[in-house]
């Protein structure tokens, strides 16, 4: 068969009973030809479908053939096989515009679920999500962590009892995240430092011998970024600072942590910032978690809520606390602003705490301190400061998941 290609053109080729698309594209360089059979169309198609009814909740027939252009009959037989998926549902028949009434159907995001665990000095916390991120199950342990097998036991039978109690298949988990303060090898099976819960060395196996399902390790700011980015359908690039008991962070290119080759995102909470300065439990002097983590803010008598109640009510000594507190936040903040100029977020136990005119003074002591002052404001209270950490653990296997079905089309 002759072509003659001008602009763009699509045709049909039937060779030896298969069916191919030839798609011709014409630019500045010259004539692209990319060849698709009949199978890479049909799971074009099936992930056009299904992306749509995802990003819209509840769709009808008539509404996916005036989007994606397709047939009655391929629409027909890709959401008959979504339906044996239990991937989609049946909902309520619409009222009639004329015609035969239409039945909406819905993505069905309980057909998958996966799990987060996050386990911290005095306590543990469990969660389920759906597909959509949306919470099924969320509960809190307190138990003290200890590097033993009979806690790690412990832990598992939480986990175990809390799947049970909102599925009977154990085929629909998706796998358990696992969120740690400390260091993870890129490919999340092991703690590689863990010097706050004492866990340096600690292999997945611990968990997975007790999970029948996939199980990761992450660290604490990865996990929170990852819910950042769920739940931040806009933001592109940032830092993110996550400020609690101690402080971890994370660097945010394209909607995705940066990966560095051993420390992850980097951990720049380690970075110093006063010479020689306060001890930091890395065995360093100086290091911002010295002078920026919540442990360093507040005495040991004192709590996050009892802080900011004395900040609020105008306690001298407090505020006096609270601005040397902020200069330091501040230094640190310049010098990774000066790195990379994207927004800079503040996370963490600390973020619920924080307000406008905190900001505005942390703007300000940047503003002094800068070589390059500017009037944009760019450092951003985390749009989820009551998330649990957990949460981005679980995600990490519902992207997996839903990029399986659904390709690039979906932005998570």
């Amino acid at each position: 068969m002759k072509l003659k290609l001008t602009h763009s053109i699509l045709m049909y080729l039937n060779n030896a009973n298969l069916l191919y698309l030839i798609i011709a594209i014409k630019d500045k360089r010259g004539i692209k030809i990319m060849i698709q059979s009949n199978t890479d169309i049909k799971q074009i198609n099936r992930k056009n479908v299904l992306s749509y009814i995802y990003t819209q909740r509840s769709a009808t027939q008539k509404s996916i053939k005036d989007t994606l252009q397709l047939s009655r009959s391929t629409i027909v037989q890709i959401l008959k096989e979504f339906e044996d998926q239990k991937l989609i549902l049946r909902g309520e028949v619409l009222e009639s515009t004329g015609g035969r009434p239409a039945t909406s159907l819905r993505f069905n995001p309980n057909s998958k679920i996966a799990i987060g665990i996050e386990l911290l000095a005095e306590h543990y916390e469990i969660i389920a999500l759906n597909l959509y991120g949306e919470t099924i199950k969320f509960e809190k342990f307190i138990s003290p962590y200890e590097n033993t097998e009979s806690y790690y036991t412990l832990v598992c039978k939480s986990a175990q009892l809390l799947i049970a109690s909102v599925t009977n298949d154990p085929d629909r988990i998706l796998g358990v995240g696992i969120v740690l303060q400390g260091l993870i090898s890129t490919d999340g099976t092991q703690i590689t430092y863990g010097k706050i819960l004492d866990c340096t060395g600690l292999r997945i196996e611990s968990f997975s011998h007790h999970l029948p399902y996939p199980c990761l390790f992450f660290h604490d700011a990865e996990a929170a970024t990852a819910d950042e980015m769920w739940q931040s359908s806009q933001l592109n690039n940032a830092i993110y600072i996550h400020i609690r008991s101690n402080m971890s962070g994370s660097i945010i290119v394209n909607r995705e942590s940066l990966v560095g080759t051993e420390l992850k995102s980097g951990v720049f909470e380690h970075m110093t910032i006063v010479p020689g300065g306060k001890p930091c439990y890395c065995g360093n002097r100086g290091c911002l978690d010295a002078y920026c983590s919540t442990n360093a803010l507040f005495n040991k008598e004192e709590t996050l809520e009892s802080f900011f109640q004395m900040l609020r009510t105008g306690d001298i000594n407090i505020k006096k606390r609270w601005l040397e507190y902020l200069h330091y936040l501040a230094l640190a903040i310049n010098n990774l602003h000066m790195f990379m100029d994207c927004p800079v977020i503040l996370g963490g136990t600390i973020a619920k705490y924080l307000q406008g005119s905190d900001i505005k003074l942390l703007h300000q002591f940047v503003q002094n301190n800068t070589a390059f002052p500017t009037e944009r404001e760019f450092i951003k209270v985390t749009c989820c400061p009551d998330s649990p950490i957990s949460r981005g653990a679980a995600l990490h296997f519902i992207k997996q998941y839903l990029r399986s079905l659904l390709g690039n089309n979906v932005t998570f």
